[in-house]
């Protein structure tokens, strides 16, 4: 769940789980029962928490147990058949007093300041936060995961970054690849099935523009060089139409619901209401991408993606700058379309253009670990700090 602070019943929420944070600490210090359960929370069970979830399901090993504070997104969750618990109810308090880890992608909230009681109690914790970063970070943005057991990352070369620029205890960081990304390698029909599921035929083209939101540059627009949102999705929807393509809007999810505007050709796809990223990546043919990280996931499809040349929003700069983009780089909206339109109209031409860079940096960020095995290593670091109940 998002936290609002300007919304009182988030900060209610938020009491409730302090509340129930404590009183599963004491619980933990007065008992020596574990229980075969590993926490999982995040504001969605997406990602990276998805991919592990799916897994520990699978091998029959510890059940992972989602942990929210959102009850309507839990009750959806239950419906689907996933074991669930709300950070406000005693529930969490005996799920945080028996379990064995607890596996977070976006930070602890009440938790955080109880964290390192908990690591004494026995509590193990892992980290799986980001992607690939294009944004810049320092060690102030990870002071709560430094005190993680340990953090998951993509590769050599992010442990390097994690270590040299954000401050990290290097025994702390272990490249494990991403386990959301095995789905695209091995590529689990989860884009296809979604294509059929907004009407999409099998053989029509799939652009998928992915802007990142407004980061650091407050009242930064989601839509490139200085074109309103009716204007630029028309651009989209005039190109759409011309190559029997459809363009799926996917607005991050802290831009909340993004556009709505209707348009021939255009399927709105708000990361708030659709949380299944690696499905939209799947079904698409071709990016549209500015700064955000979910370039490198698509770097993994081996696709045409097109790079919209904007100011980044980032105030501390990079994590892997402007070199790391694999494909052509669009200085305004005629020179998108026409080099989007030549990758879709000649996709030989493109590979044969930037088929050298897009291998390289594939290889330089993923180094081997992009093999579909990542959600297998990160339960093998778990089965190293839980033993044998994993």
């Amino acid at each position: 769940m998002k936290v609002d602070r300007a919304r009182p019943l988030h900060w209610l929420l938020l009491a409730g789980f302090l509340v129930q944070a404590l009183a599963g600490l004491g619980w933990r210090r007065a008992t020596r029962r574990r229980d075969p359960v590993v926490a999982l929370y995040g504001h969605k069970l997406n990602g990276n928490l998805l991919a592990i979830h799916r897994a520990l399901v699978a091998q029959g090993g510890p059940r992972p147990v989602f942990l929210s504070m959102d009850r309507g997104y839990l009750r959806e969750l239950q419906r689907a058949g996933v074991e669930t618990c709300h950070a406000a109810s005693p529930a969490c308090a005996r799920l945080l007093a028996h379990a064995l880890a607890l596996v977070s992608d976006h930070g602890l909230h009440s938790l955080q300041p109880l964290q390192p009681a908990y690591r004494r109690a026995g509590l193990r914790f892992f980290d799986v936060w980001h992607g690939i970063p294009f944004k810049g970070f320092d060690a102030d943005d990870f002071r709560v995961q430094h005190r993680y057991d340990e953090t998951w990352v993509a590769s050599e070369a992010c442990a390097a970054l994690y270590v040299d620029r954000f401050g990290f205890d290097r025994a702390r960081v272990v490249a494990t690849g991403y386990a959301r990304t095995d789905r695209l390698v091995a590529d689990d029909g989860s884009g296809h099935r979604l294509r059929g599921s907004l009407g999409i035929d099998a053989g029509r083209k799939v652009i998928l523009f992915a802007p990142t939101w407004a980061q650091d540059q407050l009242g930064r627009s989601i839509y490139p060089f200085g074109h309103g949102e009716r204007e630029f999705l028309a651009s989209l929807s005039t190109l759409a139409c011309a190559h029997g393509a459809t363009v799926l809007v996917r607005s991050h999810l802290n831009t909340g619901d993004g556009a709505q505007t209707q348009l021939p050709g255009i399927i709105h796809l708000p990361g708030s209401r659709y949380p299944d990223t690696e499905a939209i990546l799947l079904a698409s043919d071709a990016m549209i991408c500015d700064w955000s990280s979910i370039a490198f996931d698509y770097l993994l499809l081996d696709r045409p993606a097109v790079f919209l040349d904007v100011p980044p929003p980032f105030r501390k700069g990079f994590s892997f700058g402007p070199e790391y983009r694999f494909g052509p780089v669009a200085a305004d909206l005629p020179a998108l379309l026409s080099t989007l339109g030549q990758a879709l109209h000649d996709p030989a031409g493109y590979w044969k253009v930037h088929g050298p860079d897009h291998l390289r940096i594939r290889s330089a960020l993923y180094a081997g670990l992009d093999d579909g095995a990542a959600a297998r290593r990160c339960l093998a670091r778990l089965r190293l700090h839980i033993g044998g109940a994993c």
